[in-house]
């Protein structure tokens, strides 16, 4: 049987018969035990057991607003390569930093320019880089705002957006498909990325290795608390507009149920056995804001409070309670000024 959704009753099934194995149970066992041998479990089958940095050259600079750009070429142990914008304060003393990871959006023309303002981009990109901030994000740039507050931020198109877009929406599902023939998913192969770019950014000159931060919004939400969750390199995270349960996820009208840019975000050695909000916390005691929006049709704000209530659970019982921080905003799927500030402000004080 088939729903209206494409759902088969074997999904069904196996979805309100879920289990998760790996996630923690305070019952069972001690916080640290359970972290070290599931992140050592979870990196495995992930592929990424074992991290190199990116290897990362200078294609162009530009200076403005007191704040020095680079365009950059990074290059990624898998052989793929990727552009890349960093923006850095112009100072000589030592700075934080942010990996700024972009949405998903199903908008592929652009990448790091979600995230981080250029002058000079050529007409078609500037138009798009223009429209998907307000759309998106209040009309702002976040990784500038970061860079104007002292931040050093990198930010790297993924596989299938900017210098890497395919040929349209199907693209992402063709991608996917032919990464699987080689038991690859197109979401480890993006958090392997993640991940060498984390090194090559904590390896940077001038930026301070003991506060370095993931962040992002949407899809670069959950990449933000994925690379929080598996690298000790990440001292914050700030992870917005991707949280909820499976269960509460995979429900009629959500992205999860489409294909498509689900296969951005799935990783089939952990489905079922480990649940988003326990993946998330594998970061625990760092520091950790994750936030959605009370009217986000994506994550309805069931799934995503029943997810907050478990990552709550697992950051008590790291002895780290106060380290953690959920809310629903009001509002849809954005991340407008005002959350910014909000999300700035608490790096601030978290790194």
């Amino acid at each position: 049987m088939i729903d209206s959704e494409n759902m088969s009753s074997l999904a069904i099934r196996l979805r309100d018969n879920l289990s998760f194995p790996w996630n923690f149970d305070p019952k069972e066992e001690h916080f640290q035990d359970w972290k070290d041998r599931t992140r050592e479990r979870v990196r495995k089958v992930l592929g990424v057991e074992r991290i190199v940095s990116a290897g990362g050259s200078v294609i162009a600079e530009w200076v403005e607003d007191g704040c020095i750009g680079q365009e950059l070429e990074l290059r990624f142990s898998n052989g793929e390569v990727t552009a890349a914008y960093l923006l850095r304060p112009d100072t000589n003393a030592p700075t934080p930093a942010a990996l700024l990871l972009h949405d998903h959006g199903s908008f592929f023309s652009i990448g790091k320019e979600k995230m981080i303002r250029r002058p000079g981009e050529a007409p078609e990109i500037d138009a798009d880089m223009r429209h998907w901030a307000v759309r998106l994000y209040g009309g702002r740039h976040v990784g500038n705002e970061l860079a104007r507050r002292g931040y050093s931020v990198l930010c790297a198109d993924a596989l299938g957006w900017g210098s890497r877009k395919g040929n349209g929406y199907e693209a992402q599902q063709a991608l996917a498909a032919n990464l699987m023939q080689f038991g690859i998913s197109l979401a480890s192969a993006i958090l392997l990325e993640d991940l060498e770019a984390l090194a090559w950014l904590r390896e940077l000159p001038g930026v301070d290795p003991n506060r370095v931060a993931s962040f992002g919004y949407s899809m670069g939400g959950s990449r933000a608390w994925q690379l929080a969750a598996l690298s000790d390199d990440v001292k914050a995270c700030v992870a917005g507009g991707w949280m909820g349960t499976l269960a509460g996820l995979m429900q009629p009208g959500n992205n999860q149920l489409r294909g498509q840019s689900a296969f951005c975000m799935l990783h089939p050695p952990i489905a079922g056995k480990l649940d988003y909000p326990h993946f998330a916390g594998l970061a625990a005691p760092k520091p950790a804001l994750i936030f959605s929006g009370a009217q986000d049709r994506h994550f309805p704000d069931s799934a995503a409070l029943a997810a907050h209530r478990q990552i709550h659970s697992i950051w008590n019982a790291a002895g780290a309670a106060e380290q953690v921080e959920t809310r629903l905003w009001q509002g849809a799927h954005c991340f407008p000024v005002e959350q910014q500030d909000h999300a700035i402000n608490w790096l601030d004080h978290a790194i």
